[in-house]
């Protein structure tokens, strides 16, 4: 493939480590990088390659696709793509007994969530002790045993140095403490070539990804240094980027037909969207298109939930009907995963006596409150996951249940659940009788992110064969849990085609034909009364991160009313 770089880039290109490239989204850091691991190619001797490291497996999966566009296929075979945290997660399984003295034994998420929910004191604390007395490490720890094996070890570091003497570094802003520490012990051996743009800092909200990490490289390491901001190759024709930029700086907005926006009514929020997803894909493929890629974003979970929902039904708009939109979601998977095993858990109603059941069912709304208080510490969460688990005992018992949710699952029970052998009928038949009580609405939210539209779905197919051989889901929870890990292993390898929904921070590192994004009228609230100067620019930088995922077109819809994306001196307040 033959790419044309600025002069800018070519220096870039042609300067020896370590080297610094900034840019925004769209700059062709990515495709720079890859340019340089091929012109250093020549220097590895046999058995080595050049690593590139990443931070989601969506942008491990981006980087494979650029790949395949510019190396041929005996020079790929010499770079491999990771995450940060796989790569760390390889040095502590390989080294990690020489830090203990015992064989390394990772917690997943799940694990340290429902871990974390029980223990009550300093979970750090607790983390600490896990790998320091039994040589358990959770996922935040990875980074932190990987750069003290690197940093304690000049065998070590000799070793991975001779098998990666070349280091590239992708979105170097974000890394948080532990990652720099690693870093920094790597490239005290090998090359390193780090792309950053510190206008796309999302992960302020994280104590540890320090916004000064720009400038310890630079007082470390001193790299030279290139500047490709002022390039776009995501979408050169289009006023996209100044648009996004224009927010982020809070100046006035440039008059671009690739940006529109929409103000709803609060009664004509869910037809507004229908049809502005409508709008979007009939828009790009009357552009040439054939199959456009569609993304609609939100700030919160709980939003893009609604959306689903949303999307999922018919509406009326300008007098036309307009049809269900087959999507995906991409979802923060772990309150998910604990909600679609309460489901599950009911759909194993008819395999087990009424005690046996029922107390399934109720240990798993306490895990999924358990999951929800990890994520998030909450007396409330905790709380109620103690009910379910007092409802859980008194389940097996045979004795009355005294929460309303409890009392109407019973009856549920016992009124009998009729099931039809529809796995995707039979899910929503299970999924709606967790609407019986307020205290399990975030339960069922979580639930409809859940997708049973095809017959092909990892989770209907499964159940489908579990009913045909058996004529019951008697194995549901753990056929769907296994449905489950594979969907997240799968979710970030699919190219995007279609619709998909997802939040803003998921999307961050993907692309898209077109993007949506959309402000509830009291959630996911692009801007509050109550920001801070400093939540105001995150804000910002946020949607900017949002706007840029679109390669060709922008529907930004928001409520009547809502403040105004800028407010550049003398400027109303209002949109």
């Amino acid at each position: 493939m033959e790419v044309q770089l600025s002069e800018t880039a070519q220096g870039a290109l042609d300067r020896d480590c370590p080297v610094l490239v900034l840019g925004g989204p769209g700059s062709g850091k990515t495709t720079l990088s890859l340019l340089k691991a091929q012109a250093m190619l020549h220097v590895l001797q046999p058995g080595q390659e050049i690593l590139f490291l990443s931070f989601s497996r969506a942008a491990v999966r981006q980087v494979e696709i650029r790949c395949r566009d510019i190396l041929r296929s005996n020079e790929r075979r010499q770079i491999v793509v990771r995450t940060y945290h796989a790569f760390a997660m390889d040095i502590l399984r390989a080294h990690g007994r020489l830090l203990t003295g015992r064989v390394p034994r990772i917690v997943y998420p799940g694990d340290e969530n429902l871990a974390k929910a029980a223990f009550d004191g300093d979970w750090g604390a607790e983390v600490e002790r896990l790998a320091r007395d039994e040589g358990r490490y959770v996922f935040g720890q990875f980074a932190a045993a990987a750069a003290q094996l690197v940093a304690g070890s000049s065998s070590i570091a000799a070793l991975l140095a001779n098998k990666y003497p070349v280091i590239i570094l992708d979105e170097f802003q974000d890394t948080d403490d532990a990652q720099w520490a690693l870093v920094k012990a790597l490239s005290a051996r090998s090359k390193t070539v780090f792309m950053a743009d510190p206008d796309q800092r999302i992960f302020d909200y994280d104590a540890r990804v320090d916004p000064e990490r720009i400038n310890h490289l630079r007082d470390h390491l001193g790299p030279a240094e290139f500047d490709l901001s002022g390039e776009n190759h995501r979408s050169p024709d289009a006023g996209i980027l100044q648009y996004a930029n224009a927010v982020l700086m809070n100046r006035p907005l440039p008059d671009t037909k690739d940006v529109i926006t929409r103000a709803y009514w609060a009664n004509a929020f869910d037809s507004t969207v229908h049809a502005g997803v409508i709008w979007m894909l009939s828009s790009l493929r009357k552009a040439g298109i054939a199959h456009p890629s569609v993304v609609v974003l939100a700030r919160t979970n709980a939003l893009i939930g609604k959306l689903s929902t949303i999307l999922g039904q018919e509406h009326s708009f300008n007098g036309q009907t307009i049809r269900p939109v087959e999507h995906d979601v991409l979802w923060d998977a772990d309150l998910t995963a604990a909600a679609a095993l309460v489901v599950a858990s009911i759909l194993e109603w008819q395999s087990y006596p009424k005690e046996a059941a029922l107390g399934q069912t109720f240990d798993r709304i306490a895990d999924y409150f358990d999951a929800k208080n990890a994520a998030n510490a909450s007396n409330t969460a905790r709380q109620t996951s103690e009910r379910y688990r007092t409802a859980a005992d008194r389940a097996r018992k045979g004795e009355m249940q005294r929460l309303k949710s409890a009392k109407a699952l019973t009856a549920s029970y016992d009124s009998g659940l009729v099931l039809q052998g529809d796995p995707a009928q039979d899910w929503l038949h299970a999924r709606d009788l967790l609407g019986a009580g307020n205290d399990l609405s975030d339960l069922l939210a979580n639930a409809k992110f859940v997708r049973l539209f095809r017959a092909t779905d990892e989770i209907g197919s499964r159940l489908a064969s579990a009913w045909d051989l058996h004529g019951s889901y008697g194995r549901a929870v753990g056929l769907v849990r296994r449905a489950l890990e594979v969907g997240r292993l799968q979710a970030d390898q699919r190219d995007p085609r279609g619709c998909v929904l997802m939040t803003i921070h998921k999307a961050k590192g993907k692309e898209f034909d077109g993007v949506l994004l959309v402000e509830g009228q009291y959630q996911g609230n692009f801007f509050r009364d109550t920001d801070t100067e400093v939540q105001r620019a995150a804000a910002r930088r946020l949607l900017r991160v949002g706007i840029t995922r679109a390669r060709h077109q922008v529907a930004i819809i928001r409520p009547q009313g809502a403040p105004a994306l800028v407010t550049p001196a003398g400027a109303p307040v209002l949109a």
